[in-house]
């Protein structure tokens, strides 16, 4: 963040979610940070080449080190914005909770790059997860907009099904 303010940057945008990982904590799913923030392995080189390595790898933000990065922040004048992913991007909260997919797979956090093609169904539990997720994270971030990513996503369960989850926020 020093940087950006000497920079005179003044915005931060804080990606928090991903099919590799959970990096925030949020208390009413523990599984998320308990699962979903750690992956057992990382793709290495070439994405071509689809080697990985088998180091355990992973961690997350606690509630009260979000709230220390915030202060930091604000007292350099930088906003925060947090993305939290919605539609694609969901592999790693899949892991922790596989109830909420198209499938009852039990699915890996992701240790390759680019999008799963597994995605959040549209079920009731999926909407009362997502609202409660969502109002952990705007309970801690004060700037007005929190960025709601589900612009990457796989068709492919999309086909299977007249089923996706479309955002009642």
């Amino acid at each position: 963040m020093n940087y950006l303010a000497a920079y005179k940057y003044n915005k931060f945008h804080w990606h928090l979610t991903d099919d590799q990982g959970c990096i925030i904590e949020i208390k009413k799913y523990p599984k998320l940070t308990e699962v979903g923030a750690w992956r057992n392995g990382s793709q290495v080189g070439a994405y071509s080449d689809m080697k990985f390595d088998d180091k355990k790898y992973g961690g997350f933000y606690t509630q009260e080190q979000i709230k220390e990065v915030l202060a930091y922040a604000a007292k350099l004048h930088i906003d925060v914005i947090t993305e939290i992913e919605i539609l694609g991007h969901a592999q790693a909260a899949l892991a922790a909770y596989p109830n909420l997919g198209f499938t009852d797979e039990k699915l890996e956090v992701w240790k390759t790059r680019g999008v799963s093609e597994d995605i959040f169904c549209s079920k009731e539990e999926t909407f009362q997860f997502l609202q409660d997720v969502m109002d952990e994270v705007i309970a801690h971030f004060s700037y007005v907009n929190v960025h709601i990513r589900d612009d990457e996503v796989s068709k492919k369960r999309l086909k299977e099904t007249s089923f996706a989850v479309i955002l009642r926020f």
